[in-house]
């Protein structure tokens, strides 16, 4: 089964994440809709969340948020992954690559973390460069989708970019949005970022706390 949980921010008690760490199967996996917080600040609070996060032995793969520490997160070897590329952080945590799509469990999932931070989160110095997309990420993202014929069973974002006139909208977040939106036909939407369970629709699903077990037709 695959399962979703978002928004740790270094709380390695998150009550989705410890149902998932205490229930998973071998052929389990958790997908984490970003803001992990990896390594984030230099507080000896987050130094023990990274600790036990490394320990944890069941499997898990992550996309990025926009609190992450993106140089961290980024430094880890790169290999072919369910015929995407991820970031390799141990034998049981792999990090999912923004615009890549990867097969799992016989299903397709295309991927894209990161957002646009408010500034109060700069001013207080808890903020790290690189959470908006790329130039070769949106490419790629484009690419991708077109390779899959515009058929993909999952989209799994960090945040559902819809709001134009919020400050911290991405241009190029909401872009991606609206053409997915308009060309790519998807079965779900699955993102987090909003810190709240919630299903806006059949088709689009705002993860947080609880585990979530991705709906499979």
């Amino acid at each position: 089964m695959i399962y979703f949980v978002s928004d740790l921010h270094g709380n390695i008690n998150l009550k989705g994440f410890q149902k998932y760490l205490s229930t998973a199967k071998d052929d389990d996996l958790l997908i984490i809709l970003g803001d992990i917080c990896l390594n984030f600040d230099d507080t000896e609070e987050n130094r023990i969340f990274t600790e036990s996060f490394f320990a944890v032995d069941k499997k898990i793969a992550f996309i990025d948020g926009n609190h992450e520490n993106f140089a961290f997160i980024n430094s880890f070897p790169e290999e072919e992954w369910n015929g995407g590329t991820v970031g390799r952080l141990t034998d049981n945590i792999v990090f999912l690559k923004r615009g890549n799509v990867y097969n799992i469990q016989g299903k397709t999932f295309f991927v894209f973390g990161g957002c646009k931070s408010s500034s109060k989160w700069k001013e207080m110095g808890l903020w790290h460069p690189g959470e908006e997309a790329s130039e070769e990420e949106v490419e790629l993202a484009y690419e991708n989708i077109k390779k899959h014929n515009f058929k993909i069973d999952y989209i799994l974002t960090h945040k559902y970019e819809k709001n134009k006139q919020a400050p911290t909208m991405s241009i190029k977040l909401l872009e991606l949005t609206e053409y997915i939106e308009k060309n790519v036909c998807y079965d779900k939407w699955y993102c987090g970022h909003s810190h709240v369970n919630k299903k806006m629709d059949e088709k689009h699903t705002v993860i947080y706390d609880e585990l979530t077990e991705a709906k499979v037709k």
